[in-house]
């Protein structure tokens, strides 16, 4: 099982003061020595490794795009039997934000994926984005795509040649795919100026601002792409 190699591995390229790092490295350590192949098995070894994915992903997040906001956010991802994986209120505490894990999530490699991809979402959780009139620029959904699928190919790929389960990839006419061709074209530096500029990448409401930030790298039809509302289904 090599999960727990590249966790030490994205440990030790994420910004954190070196008391946190030296926990996370003996948390990730004694929890090799008891997680199973099977991520779903309910054991604390399980638990303690699903925690620090969740953690050193998120401070990996924000070395790139800054800080997230003060939502109080549930400490380690939980399975669902749902199709698709995705972010939640806690049923017994609604200002609480968890990601839950879908049902097609069965390895240490698809886990390390969907975290990536949802914990961009944890930045600035909107819930909700399937039912009433909550829109959500498609840059949001281009940039949690384009991080999970940049940690996937830096650390699992190496010794995984294998394509996520739930990525993308495996649908090229997928709005997904959409979003995230586009997005990957705009350094990570501009997303965070974008980001910036407009607290989030969910709500992109000037199209000025927006095209003077990524116009150097985008066309304006890709800027069209990127700001409608993601279609949800």
């Amino acid at each position: 099982m090599m999960i727990a190699p590249v966790l030490l591995q994205l440990l030790e390229d994420v910004e954190l003061n070196n008391g946190l790092k030296a926990r996370l490295k003996e948390q990730i350590d004694s929890a090799a020595v008891n997680a199973t192949s099977n991520p779903r098995d309910e054991i604390e070894g399980n638990k303690e490794l699903l925690n620090a994915i969740m953690v050193v992903v998120l401070a990996k997040l924000e070395n790139l795009y800054g800080d997230g906001d003060d939502t109080k956010l549930y400490s380690m991802p939980l399975f669902v039997a749902q199709p698709q994986s995705r972010i939640v209120p806690l049923m017994e505490d609604h200002g609480t934000v968890a990601i839950v894990l879908g049902e097609y999530v069965r390895t240490w490699e698809d886990v390390f994926y969907d975290i990536c991809h949802e914990s961009l979402h944890l930045l600035n959780p909107v819930i909700n984005v399937k039912g009433g009139n909550v829109k959500v620029s498609s840059l949001e959904e281009g940039c949690a795509v384009n991080f999970a699928e940049h940690m996937y190919q830096k650390y699992i790929n190496p010794y995984c040649d294998k394509i996520p389960t739930t990525s993308p990839a495996n649908a090229p006419y997928s709005p997904y795919f959409i979003a995230y061709s586009v997005t990957k074209k705009i350094p990570d530096g501009v997303l965070k100026e974008v980001r910036k500029e407009f607290g989030r990448f969910s709500k992109i409401d000037d199209v000025e601002k927006f095209t003077a930030l990524v116009g150097g790298y985008v066309s304006g039809e890709e800027v069209e792409v990127l700001i409608k509302p993601f279609p949800y289904r």
